[in-house]
């Protein structure tokens, strides 16, 4: 295996790899103190703790795909048990994510199966948002709820969206996550054929336990594909990290109106709002909420 320079550990971060003579590229992610600052933030039940974390290993491993400077938006809506997950990761994988639940999910198991979660699958709906950030056309893909596994819904979303043929692993465990994704390059004929069915058995043969507990980047793709001649980059870190600020709150309020601020002003006497992401308050006393339509008096 050969490696360009960069961090070593496998711990918050993600780093990408081709295998050397077949048409095939992958990346690993790992998350720990990440997804544990993600998950600090609300007092998660098991079931939903868990698929929150596989959803914001999935969402950093397809970010890792993008070639562009924007954020990825994985968001799960569902009249079942959790009633709405969304993660969002940027160019940068600084992560943020938050869920939002019913109260028979305090009750599920922690490997409750991603239908139990979801209730009526004909009802539940998966979208992957690509938000390119810079005036482009923003892109949202639906994905049909149509198994167990989180990863074989991202499989399924790249293979029909994208066109490319991909294999996605999510290990959670010891307040962790780890990932593995890998995709046959476009373009790759039949001579490739072999080299990239050898991936696929590879992943399907895994070693959890020893995937799950590597402590290296190299580690983490030399459990994954032990036998294959591997190219890795250099690894980036990730983090979690909340863009909420007093400004883009008083933004949104400003897009609320007047009318509205008015009517929480009267039924609790100021104004608070709370970040879903990071659980940061924000507070507006009467005279300060009132600021914000000072220049626009008519604006309702």
């Amino acid at each position: 295996m050969s490696a360009t320079a960069g961090p070593t550990s496998s711990r918050d971060a993600l780093a990408r790899f081709v295998v050397e003579g077949a048409a095939v590229r992958g990346a690993v992610v790992s998350l720990d103190t990440t997804l544990r600052d993600i998950l600090g933030n609300h007092p998660y039940p098991p079931a939903v703790a868990r698929v929150l974390a596989e959803f914001t290993g999935a969402a950093a491993l397809l970010a890792s795909t993008l070639k562009f400077k924007g954020s990825l938006i994985v968001q799960l809506a569902s009249e079942g048990p959790l009633r709405l997950a969304v993660v969002e990761c940027d160019a940068s994988l600084d992560l943020r994510a938050t869920a939002q639940w019913r109260d028979e999910a305090v009750a599920l198991p922690a490997d409750a199966a991603l239908a139990v979660l979801a209730g009526d699958l004909a009802r539940a709906r998966l979208v992957i948002t690509l938000d390119p950030k810079d005036g482009g056309p923003i892109y949202q893909g639906v994905v049909a709820i149509t198994g167990d596994s989180i990863a074989g819904l991202i499989e399924h979303y790249l293979a029909t969206s994208e066109q490319i043929d991909s294999r996605m692993l999510l290990a959670v465990g010891d307040g962790g996550v780890r990932g593995l994704l890998v995709q046959r390059l476009p373009g790759a004929g039949p001579e490739d054929d072999d080299a990239w069915q050898r991936t696929v058995a590879a992943v399907g043969a895994l070693d959890r336990e020893r995937f799950m507990h590597a402590e290296t980047t190299a580690g983490l793709v030399a459990a994954a594909l032990p036998e294959e001649d591997i190219r890795l980059f250099a690894a980036r870190a990730a983090r979690f990290a909340c863009p909420c600020s007093e400004a883009r709150v008083e933004s949104a309020l400003r897009l609320l109106g007047r009318v509205e601020i008015e009517k929480l002003l009267t039924e609790r006497g100021d104004v608070e709002v709370t970040c879903e992401f990071c659980n940061r308050g924000y507070s507006l006393d009467p005279v300060a909420a009132r600021a914000l339509f000072a220049d626009d008096p008519l604006r309702h």
